[in-house]
């Protein structure tokens, strides 16, 4: 089991997951032209040699971030895929600088299990913007916003010097 960058020849098989959690409503439907215009958000697990899952990591300018289109194939639930997933979209927010990350979901658990927490809509102005504003679902929309802070690595600094560091002279 590996994750990775996806690659255009991963298209179809991100396709296929998407639409078959769009069918059941849990995740908003994309055609293969957007999924291969922003295959570079993209990220993919494999397992057993096949493609098992995916998910999307959308910037929102700088600093916030949006996990999308998370789905694992339902051959391979139960193996901890999605939280891999998860993790490795995690993994690159913060390689990319993001201070937040947030989620659109009806799956409020699976996030808040994972350090989550409940968010306000109104909270991301950036999405509403962007999504929510043309999207023929907004006025029955079930979706609940999660959101986390990207904890970012401390970057290791040299010990200090023990030397008196000397006034500088007018």
């Amino acid at each position: 089991m590996r994750t990775r960058r996806a690659r255009m020849e991963d298209v179809e098989a991100i396709a296929g997951l998407i639409e078959h959690y769009a069918a059941e409503g849990l995740l908003l439907a994309r055609s293969r032209e957007e999924i291969r215009a922003g295959l570079d958000r993209f990220l993919i697990v494999i397992d057993g040699g096949k493609i098992a899952g995916c998910v999307a990591l959308e910037g929102y300018g700088t600093g916030l971030a949006e996990i999308r289109s998370i789905a694992v194939d339902p051959a391979a639930h139960g193996k901890g895929l999605g939280a891999r997933l998860l993790r490795a979209a995690m993994e690159e927010a913060q390689r990319r600088g993001y201070a937040r990350v947030f989620a659109m979901t009806q799956t409020r658990e699976f996030f808040l299990h994972h350090g989550f927490r409940t968010a306000e809509r109104e909270t991301l102005p950036e999405k509403i913007e962007r999504d929510c504003r043309q999207c023929p679902h907004a006025a029955g929309c079930r979706l609940e916003a999660v959101a986390t802070t990207v904890v970012m690595r401390q970057a290791s600094l040299p010990a200090p010097s023990r030397k008196p560091v000397l006034p500088l002279l007018p």
